[in-house]
């Protein structure tokens, strides 16, 4: 990833020919330059050294602002390729070379040498990339955000950067500084899904549903048949209780996974709250066909019957035995649960089952007490 900010070294010698004409004193820089070009072998890149070093003695050398700038291409060059620092330079000669540059970025005139600063800043960028992931993997985020933050001040678009920026802060808990991160990520071109549905649950964690609900609406306009974002928005609608929303995506949610437990109760749960009852009682039959171990569905079912009976008096004897059917089938799923138990006695005691509302009354008192 990181190697795609590199430009060529053999790129900058062979545009700078007009520049090399006017004066022989870099030639050695830019022979092994481009040997190191060719041959990937470290050893030319400190000879390069060696090379524009002799070349920079006097304080008008360090003026010239040519030889400065093939210093930093060449120094550089050093810090990204020799990780494993096979030169010997010395331990702060990446912050020294930054120093330098930054100091080079101020130089009147400087824009004349466009390709050859974008190649400082991006192998400079790369360097401090790598240490970060290195940092990542001690588990060092917070140093890791530093030399992340640093490679952005050089190369602001350098591709994911704000993902590793925004991962690791996360991983410091700091959320807060995280959801900063991602906000940048959300409103430039053109995120992953991935970073979409990270930064929603962050949203989410830090208790803005608005702006995970944002998140995930543009999300899903611009990855339109993504089902994460889908369940995500569904999730979001359900958690605010807000089943009107919610049943504007039911019949994609279903669509979409028309075999899927959690996606069916769903539906049934939505529907049995706006008080779509046929609805509802199809999507609850649907769950319990495909999960037949979890009684939610079971004792739901038979919570919707007991109002559809007491709701219609005409019907109201076949509703109340399809509720009772389905709530001692789910209290045999999870038995002595108060909420099942209490239900149940409720039922019983509007169909006047005196002996079985008595027994659920003394299961009750054993609960409790």
């Amino acid at each position: 990833m990181a190697r795609k900010l590199l430009l060529s070294i053999l790129y900058l010698v062979t545009t700078t020919s007009f520049a090399f004409s006017q004066s022989e004193v870099l030639k050695d820089v830019f022979n092994n330059l481009a040997f190191y070009n060719q041959k990937h072998d470290l050893k030319f890149l400190g000879e390069a050294k060696k090379a524009i070093d002799k070349t920079i003695i006097t304080k008008s050398d360090s003026v010239n602002l040519y030889k400065s700038v093939y210093k930093g291409v060449v120094y550089a060059t050093i810090a990204y390729a020799d990780s494993l620092n096979t030169l010997n330079m010395p331990a702060n000669f990446l912050t020294t070379t930054t120093i330098f540059a930054d100091t080079l970025f101020t130089r009147k005139k400087i824009y004349n040498y466009s390709s050859e600063i974008t190649y400082i800043k991006r192998n400079i960028a790369n360097t401090y990339i790598r240490k970060g992931f290195n940092d990542m993997q001690r588990n060092d985020y917070r140093i890791a955000i530093t030399n992340f933050e640093q490679a952005k001040v050089l190369v602001p678009s350098a591709d994911h950067l704000g993902i590793y920026l925004a991962y690791s802060a996360n991983r410091m808990g700091e959320l807060n500084k995280s959801a900063a991160y991602y906000d940048n990520l959300l409103e430039k071109g053109k995120p992953d899904a991935e970073v979409i549905l990270t930064a929603q649950k962050i949203y989410k964690i830090l208790g803005d549903t608005a702006k995970a609900l944002k998140a995930v609406r543009n999300g899903r306009n611009l990855y339109p048949e993504n089902k994460k974002l889908l369940f995500e928005e569904a999730n979001i609608y359900n958690n605010k209780k807000d089943y009107r929303a919610l049943s504007g995506l039911i019949a994609i949610l279903v669509k979409a996974d028309p075999d899927n437990y959690d996606v069916n109760f769903l539906a049934a749960v939505c529907y049995d709250h706006l008080h779509n009852l046929n609805k509802a009682e199809l999507y609850y039959k649907k769950a319990m066909q495909l999960n037949q171990t979890n009684y939610d569905p079971v004792f739901n079912i038979g919570v919707l019957y007991m109002k559809e009976g007491l709701n219609d008096q005409k019907t109201s004897e076949d509703k109340f035995n399809q509720a009772q059917y389905y709530l001692e089938k789910a209290d045999d799923m999870n038995p002595n649960d108060p909420d099942f138990l209490q239900t149940l006695k409720l039922l019983y005691d509007k169909t006047g089952n005196v002996a079985q509302s008595t027994k659920i009354n003394t299961q009750l008192n054993q609960i409790i007490n």
